[in-house]
This record gives C-alpha cells, sequence and structure tokens, in this order.
C-alpha cells in the first residue's frame, strides 16, 4: 500500500542548519558520528538532533535508499563535492508522491548506463551477447539466464561480481508498492558498487555512471536519462 503519511516536515530552519552542517563537515561512508555523518544522517542532525540513518517521514523513501547506498560507493571527493552538498538539501523534503517516477529513473540508469560498463568484460569471459541481451531486454528472465551463463563459464567462481549483479537486477526488476520501490532502489543503486569493483574503479568509471546526477533527476523529477 502507498504510505502518504507526512509526520515530518523539512523546514527552512532544517534546511539552514543542514547547509551550516554540510559546508563545516566530512561526509564519510557509514552512518559516521554527529562530527563526520553520512548523508541522511546529516538531514536527521539537522531535524531532530539524532544521529540515525532512518530515512526521514518528508523525504522520498526510493531517493532516500538511493542515497545511501550511491553515497557510499562514490569516491570521498565526489561524495563532498559542492554539487552533491548543494542537492542533498533539496533532497530532504521531497516526499512519497511520487516513488513510481523515481524507481523509473534509478533502474533506468541502472539498465543503460551502469551495467553497460561491464560489457566489456563480458566480452573477454564467454557472456558478452547474453549480457547486452539483457541490458537490452531489461528483465529479470534475462538476468536470471545471464546468471547462469556467468556460473556456466567458471567465470564467477573467481569473479562472482556478475552473478551477483544479475540477483541484483532480477530483484530490482518487478515493480509493487512503494516499500519494494525503496527495496528495488537499494539494489539498483548496489549495482553500481558492483560494477565499480568488476570495472576495477578505473578513474573514469565514477565520471561516466554519474551517481550524482541520477540523484539529482530522482530530486527534481527530470525524468530524461541517458539512452
Amino acid at each position: 500500500m502507498r504510505d502518504t503519511r507526512m509526520t515530518q516536515t523539512f523546514t527552512q530552519e532544517h534546511k539552514a542548519k543542514l547547509e551550516q552542517y554540510l559546508a563545516t563537515h566530512v561526509l564519510p561512508k557509514g552512518l559516521g558520528s554527529p562530527k563526520s555523518a553520512c548523508s541522511i544522517a546529516a538531514i536527521n542532525l539537522a531535524m531532530s538532533g539524532t544521529l540515525t540513518d532512518k530515512i526521514p517521514d518528508c523525504m522520498s523513501r526510493v531517493l532516500g535508499r538511493a542515497t545511501i547506498s550511491l553515497q557510499d560507493g562514490m569516491p570521498d571527493e565526489m561524495r563532498n563535492s559542492l554539487r552533491y552538498k548543494k542537492l542533498l538539501p533539496n533532497m530532504a523534503g521531497t516526499g512519497r508522491e511520487h516513488e513510481e517516477e523515481r524507481i523509473d529513473i534509478i533502474l533506468s540508469w541502472m539498465w543503460t548506463v551502469v551495467l553497460p560498463q561491464l560489457q566489456p568484460m563480458a566480452d573477454e569471459n564467454g557472456f558478452g551477447k547474453k549480457w547486452k541481451t539483457m541490458c537490452k531486454l531489461k528483465t529479470a528472465r534475462a538476468a536470471d539466464a545471464t546468471g547462469f551463463a556467468v556460473e556456466a563459464t567458471g567465470f564467477a567462481d573467481d569473479f562472482d561480481i556478475f552473478a551477483n549483479v544479475a540477483i541484483f537486477v532480477s530483484s530490482a526488476a518487478y515493480n509493487y508498492d512503494d516499500a519494494y520501490y525503496a527495496e528495488a532502489a537499494s539494489s539498483a543503486s548496489g549495482v553500481v558498487g558492483l560494477a565499480a569493483i568488476a570495472s576495477g574503479a578505473a578513474a573514469d568509471f565514477w565520471k561516466t555512471v554519474d551517481p550524482i546526477g541520477v540523484l539529482e533527476r530522482m530530486t527534481y523529477l527530470n525524468v530524461e536519462t541517458q539512452e
């Protein structure tokens, strides 16, 4: 069932506190501490003074779950960039009225931007055709078939990254209610971390997939995505 309850409001006072905090503190991987809190914890510190990564009711749950995964995966300098810190205060009051649009944005990004980054490695290890088909069809069935192909090549014995990606994709391919959208968003975001590991975290990987860009589109509901 859709959860439209709004028991918290992100006020201008909260926004000012968050902006001040972001200007003077470093955002870490993980929850962190009051002196260096993660993205969601920083929002909660501004709103209630509590160190927690529980997504506040005033924030899109889909966007919040994506933020938790992506902020932990992206490089420190990207997470602490002016671009990201300017975005975060606008993410806090997004509400939960447009979760379907937001899950569509992040799934499209996963299929068309992130997963194709692994195509060269898939080609080299004997399941390139199935990988390309999976990215084109964007279905759980194609992802499952790719997972089987990975295992059949024996590649997964040494690098189970691809099988894990296929599992994530299978999970994220189904759309149910808002709570599931949040789980799917977390899975879709997790794919980028797996892809970064598989690609060797090349210097241009994060610039190419642009995780801040997808968070911007989810925040402002600019549904234009890279195809």
